[in-house]
């Protein structure tokens, strides 16, 4: 799972270039924007073997996974200036996806979809709104060519079983996209998304990702807007992360080696601000099992103040 979140932020360049005015930005891999809300585990479904569960949970790290990271930041495009504050808190709204595909012949259930779509409101600003609403609107219509794969793959699963099979032990797949925001300001609004995808394996492939905004220039921020030294916060931040992993609950969820993989934990789709620091989130299968869930470990702005852009403390 780490390898494959590492992979995982190589390849969605194209998702915000359009919006974010920063055509593409440095890519660090991240977590996977896949699972969290309820699962269509309901009821046995013929189980993989732990080889065949391998080669998918790849596959899927080389394809949605991995173009669901922000884009690139161009090394050449200065960084955008955060625009006046605004005078109301942007409102966020969701347009809901949600479906159920079923097989056209049988009717059986083929893929339980639980999708929504942040649609964001500022009325002062309304160029900056639309610049991250296009963001969630790309990322809509990516979601609809996974979903389709993922149909396909649990059409060809069910027509494959006998129906004593299908009738006792078949259940659907799941796929899931589903957003909130966790923060919003006058100067800042941060989403985060909860994903899943299960094809009948022990568990579902899950993964959390997050999306922070200026919400005065509707720009999608990255760690060199954040961090006026890098490399100084990463370290930071690298020491929240081990003080909260090695204590309860989580320590005893440690994987063999995680120390080598602390370094990996921070990248541009997995942190988010709002108003006592920068949270950063700790998939599964990071430096900890499956078991332990999703972490977010949140680093106080004071710890970070003599290395950050004043511009985005916030309650300051």
């Amino acid at each position: 799972m780490r390898k494959k979140i590492v992979i995982f932020g190589l390849g969605i360049c194209l998702l915000a270039a359009a919006c974010s005015g920063k055509g593409a930005k440095e890519n660090n891999s991240g977590n996977t924007v896949k699972n969290n809300s309820g699962s269509t585990e309901s009821g046995e479904k013929p189980q993989k073997s732990e080889e065949s569960e391998k080669t998918d949970e790849k596959k899927k790290t080389n394809t949605k996974k991995e173009q669901e990271a922000p884009p690139k930041k161009q090394e050449e495009a200065p960084p955008e200036e955060p625009g006046e504050e605004l005078s109301n808190v942007p409102e966020v709204t969701f347009t809901d996806y949600s479906q159920n595909i079923q097989d056209e012949d049988s009717g059986a259930l083929l893929l339980a979809v639980t999708e929504n779509c942040p649609v964001i409101s500022i009325p002062e600003n309304k160029a900056a709104a639309e610049k991250m609403n296009m963001v969630f609107e790309q990322q809509h219509t990516a979601n609809e060519t996974y979903i389709q794969e993922d149909a396909e793959e649990a059409r060809n699963a069910y027509r494959q079983l006998s129906e004593e099979e299908a009738a006792n032990n078949w259940s659907g797949y799941g796929y899931g996209c589903s957003y909130k925001a966790v923060y919003a300001s006058t100067r800042i609004l941060s989403i985060m998304a909860e994903n899943y995808e299960w094809q009948g394996n022990a568990h579902p492939n899950t993964w959390t990702t997050s999306y922070c905004f200026d919400a005065t220039t509707g720009a999608l921020l990255y760690l060199s807007d954040i961090f006026t030294d890098k490399a100084e916060a990463e370290e930071i931040v690298e020491k929240h992360i081990t003080d909260t992993i090695t204590k309860d609950p989580y320590k005893d969820a440690l994987l063999e080696d995680y120390e080598s993989y602390l370094a990996d934990v921070l990248t541009e789709n997995v942190f988010y601000l709002n108003d006592k620091g920068l949270v950063v989130i700790c998939n599964p299968d990071m430096v900890t099992s499956y078991a332990a869930g999703t972490i977010e470990v949140e680093v106080p702005y004071d710890a970070l103040k003599a290395v950050m852009n004043p511009d985005y403390i916030q309650n300051q």
